[in-house]
């Protein structure tokens, strides 16, 4: 009849913060970029600063851009499955030379990056033959908050266990 709470927790933020810490230099990388602003200012006359600043929030959000001396990386993390990552990265790239203060790194060489605990399969081929870079981090502490499913060589064991 009553249904057991589940325990919510945010795991994509720290997760993505730990691994920018220790792949980056500090200072290097940013978190939450809004993407394309100078698009939004210009098709958007009639606006006050106010309301753009609240249409802003709409925009494409980058999980992280890093910015090093001759490259830029564009990173994606995705703790759960989500569709739609490989054309977010796509349009993040396309929308960062307008972008106030990314302007001089979108001259740089952009190079692609999808981070995640998940084992992608046959999916990984598919992004890296893209142009996207997939790193799998899996730190210890993430395990229990992954969706794990039982390997269809278990199936038959888990179902003769609990009948």
């Amino acid at each position: 009849m009553f249904q057991k709470q589940r325990k919510n927790r945010l795991v994509h933020e720290p997760y993505l913060v730990e691994w920018l810490g220790v792949t980056y230099p500090p200072g290097t990388w940013r978190t939450n970029v809004y993407l394309g602003d100078k698009l939004l200012a210009e098709g958007l006359t009639a606006v006050t600063p106010r309301e753009l600043s609240l249409l802003s929030k709409f925009a494409a959000n980058a999980d992280a851009v890093c910015l090093l001396p001759t490259e830029t990386h564009l990173v994606e993390a995705m703790v759960r499955h989500e569709p739609g990552v490989l054309e977010d990265l796509f349009k993040y790239r396309e929308l960062l030379p307008f972008t106030r203060g990314y302007e001089q790194a979108a001259t740089k060489t952009i190079r692609l990056k999808l981070v995640t605990p998940l084992e992608l399969g046959w999916m990984e081929g598919f992004y890296r033959r893209h142009g996207i870079e997939v790193i799998q981090y899996r730190p210890p502490w993430i395990l229990e908050y992954l969706h794990t499913y039982p390997r269809r060589e278990w199936r038959g064991k888990l179902s003769a266990l609990t009948h």
